[in-house]
């Protein structure tokens, strides 16, 4: 057999031997119409030497194919080395990412960079992915390249585009910092919130999760701008994510109108009253639920109030507490004047809940405005400072009473850090080292309450 060393002399040598074959087989069946019955039995020596030289034929047929291949794939392997060999760092490198964020989901420490990892964040790749071509001289079928599957290949590979002209998207940085953590993070790693702040993916869930809890968290939002739930659903788990939409359905409905199971070991939110159901049938216990009175139904029985919505009112009365004219939702006023925004959006009196300057109430107490201002003051100077100049301390609290008589509304605020830690006046939270300030209304928060809550 001739040794052939390149693709063209095997399809060459491939085509003599199935003509060849074809001749046989062409023989083969000419002789076969002159033989007589009852002799196919008996082979004579010419036909038993063409049969095997026919079997020759197609095992060397079948060797000429499989060195073929084994040329093809070797001439395949030493063109696309320089892919084949990104390819490999990419996918190591996507392997090593998904070990990190398994370990941020935990809360473990994040794991020290991979080599693959770091050659992805500055290696400059020689060539160009995502484009197809059917010959070497056909450029018809290039396709242009995605600039976010481009953010796969790291920054340096990105800036060889256009011929090399850096736009702004270019520049920017592979790593960047979580808004709440403080923690860096890969930037194909974090959440893009609309004010342009990153969460990394533990603060993020830790966030939804606590908007299932809080309803002043929802909707899950970042300097007042609501986050697309579209983008983080996929983020979360399948436990976390039907939660979440449970939750979002319930916080949806007005407060006066949720209905939730009577059985107190149950309180599953079932509904809203306005869907003209005269009851309703809880999902997780057997309980059936009247949707007029919100107690267990009652056939052919009137509804009779609910003793506990009763005995809150009750109290609600005894303490001085005031009810929402929106969502009758009950709230407390602990400081300031008394114009009160409900989480519904009403504003209100909280003396006689009639629409804001819609009565003749005063607006506010001079004990309680007075303590607001102290402790705007007390906020603002710091502990320390406020004990070792007292006079001071007390000249800014009437001159910030003052103020507040005729302008008490923060409706925009304006953070800065202050050093000395504290408790948060929103989550009560303590923290050692600092607290976010509002320069305007010196409200004292966590960073988590200044830029998901206020």
């Amino acid at each position: 057999m001739n040794t052939c060393c390149s693709v063209p002399d095997l399809e060459a040598e491939a085509l003599v031997r199935a003509l060849s074959l074809l001749d046989i087989e062409e023989v083969g069946r000419s002789r076969k119409g002159k033989s007589r019955e009852g002799s196919d039995a008996c082979l004579t020596d010419e036909e038993i030497a063409f049969n095997l030289q026919a079997e020759d034929l197609k095992a060397s047929l079948a060797e000429l194919q499989d060195r073929r291949f084994a040329l093809s794939l070797d001439r395949a392997l030493q063109t696309d080395t320089a892919a084949l060999s990104a390819l490999s760092l990419i996918n190591q490198g996507e392997q090593d990412d998904h070990i990190s964020a398994l370990a941020l989901e935990r809360g473990d420490d994040v794991p020290t960079p991979t080599h693959s990892q770091e050659e992805l964040e500055w290696t400059r790749f020689p060539f160009e992915f995502g484009s197809t071509t059917s010959s070497n001289s056909d450029i018809t079928g290039v396709v242009e390249p995605d600039l976010d599957e481009m953010d796969d290949l790291g920054e340096y590979s990105r800036l060889s585009y256009h011929r090399g002209q850096v736009s702004a998207r270019d520049r920017m940085p592979p790593w960047v910092e979580c808004v709440i953590c403080g923690d860096p993070v890969r930037r194909l790693q974090s959440f893009n919130a609309p004010c342009s702040h990153f969460y990394c993916r533990g603060c993020l869930v830790n966030l939804v999760e606590a908007s299932t809890r809080d309803e002043t968290l929802h909707p899950v939002r970042c300097c007042q701008q609501p986050l697309p739930v579209a983008n983080f659903l996929p983020l979360l788990s399948l436990d976390l994510r039907s939660h979440f939409q449970d939750k979002s359905a319930e916080f949806a409905t007005r407060p006066n109108l949720r209905i939730y199971c009577p059985n107190q070991i149950c309180s599953k939110f079932l509904g809203s009253s306005s869907d003209r159901r005269s009851e309703f049938a809880c999902t997780s216990c057997p309980t059936r639920v009247c949707s007029a009175c919100k107690n267990r139904a009652h056939l052919f029985e009137d509804c009779a109030e609910n003793a506990q919505t009763s005995v809150v009112k009750s109290l609600a009365s005894q303490m001085g507490w005031q009810t929402c004219p929106g969502c009758h939702a009950i709230v407390e006023l602990w400081q300031g004047c008394y114009h009160m925004t409900c989480r519904c959006s009403t504003q209100f009196c909280y003396l006689c809940a009639a629409p804001w300057k819609t009565c003749d109430c005063r607006q506010w107490d001079d004990q309680r405005l007075l303590d607001d201002a102290e402790r705007r003051v007390y906020n603002e100077l710091g502990a320390q400072e406020a004990a070792a100049r007292p006079e001071i301390f007390v000249d800014r609290v009437y001159e910030r009473m003052t103020a507040l008589e005729e302008n008490h509304e923060c409706l925009v605020h304006r953070w800065v850090y202050r050093r000395g830690g504290g408790c948060c006046e929103e989550c009560h939270d303590d923290l050692r080292n600092y607290l976010m300030c509002c320069r305007d209304c010196q409200v004292l928060v966590c960073r988590r309450c200044s830029v998901n809550r206020l």
